[in-house]
């Protein structure tokens, strides 16, 4: 049984997270449900505490500075300390290169990579004074492949360099930092399309259940993966092993 740890979870309502929630519950940790929905992230953090685990609920916009500040000392004044924190809040933008305008382009990054930066300015500092922590990005194979949406793989780009740079911020504090990066996840943000490409250009043939993303949150945080450090972890079914995900528009 792994010591149990608080686990702050952004994008907690999204369909990726219902695999991190549960497995993270179900494991004993207990589980702090933000989303930039309040009445969302309260529903995640519900199905937490029906499964038998321990969840509060949160509202925080990770693109918002002041909005972070205020999570951080909502968090700390009704839950405590983070010991663990999951960027997985994120969004993916259908536009190609000639659909963006400056904004639109923008958002994506402030959300997706942005956001995780200030969320592990944020939180980071209580870890390394107590010499203990794990942040994760979930990232995506979109940022070690390539990807028709250019911001959405930009992001996924700089979100998994982002962890491989901070190894050296963190260096002897006790604190590790990796991605996850998934493949084709069985979430509503995945439309048909892409789904029907699965059997022929995932060497497994398979789709990947947020319980998989999950298990892999779970496994990072306890002490069998503490000299993974920096590491983007593939749960792609073998996706990039074989070539891009998706023909050429």
């Amino acid at each position: 049984m792994q010591k149990q740890r608080t686990v702050l979870v952004t994008g907690a309502a999204g369909g990726m997270c219902r695999g991190i929630n549960a497995r993270l519950g179900a494991g004993g940790h207990r589980v702090i449900c933000t989303d930039l929905d309040p009445d969302a992230a309260e529903r995640a953090a519900q199905a937490v505490r029906d499964a038998g685990g321990m969840a509060d609920a949160f509202a925080v916009d990770v693109s918002d500075p002041g909005s972070v500040r205020a999570l951080a000392g909502d968090v700390r004044e009704r839950v405590g300390e983070v010991d663990v924190l999951i960027n997985a809040a994120g969004i993916l933008d259908r536009k190609y290169l000639a659909d963006h305008d400056d904004r639109s382009f923008e958002r994506t990054i402030d959300v997706n990579l942005v956001g995780p930066f200030r969320m592990i300015q944020t939180f980071a500092p209580a870890m390394v004074e107590r010499g203990w922590g794990r942040i994760i990005n979930v990232s995506s194979i979109a940022g070690v492949t390539g990807y028709p949406y250019p911001s959405y793989a930009a992001s996924k780009a700089g979100l998994s360099n982002l962890a491989r740079s901070l190894v050296i911020d963190f260096w002897g504090t006790g604190v590790t930092v990796n991605s996850i990066c998934p493949g084709v996840v069985d979430t509503p943000m995945v439309i048909q399309e892409v789904r029907d490409q699965v059997p022929r250009k995932v060497p497994t043939g398979k789709i990947v259940d947020p319980d998989e993303i999950g298990g892999v949150a779970l496994f990072l945080i306890g002490e069998d993966a503490k000299n993974i450090n920096g590491a983007d972890i593939l749960v792609d079914g073998g996706a990039t092993r074989y070539f891009q995900l998706f023909d050429r528009p």
